[in-house]
């Protein structure tokens, strides 16, 4: 649990300095996605990025374009 929430800091970091940077790169979207997996696999906020992913699917695949 300890090193989930230091990796979830440093790459939290990382993807802050990213973003004011200049914008973000192929690097920086990889950095961005790792952040999302872990964050998704931790106890308290993975049930609600769950959630809000299959909220936010659900409401794309209504859209008609």
């Amino acid at each position: 649990m300890a090193v989930d929430v230091a990796v979830l800091l440093i790459l939290g970091i990382v993807i802050v300095f990213s973003c004011r940077g200049g914008g973000l790169k192929a690097g920086h979207a990889l950095v961005c996605a790792v952040f999302g997996l872990y964050l998704a696999g931790t106890q308290n906020i993975g049930p609600f990025v769950k959630d809000v992913t299959a909220s936010v699917a659900h409401l794309l695949s209504g859209l008609r374009l």
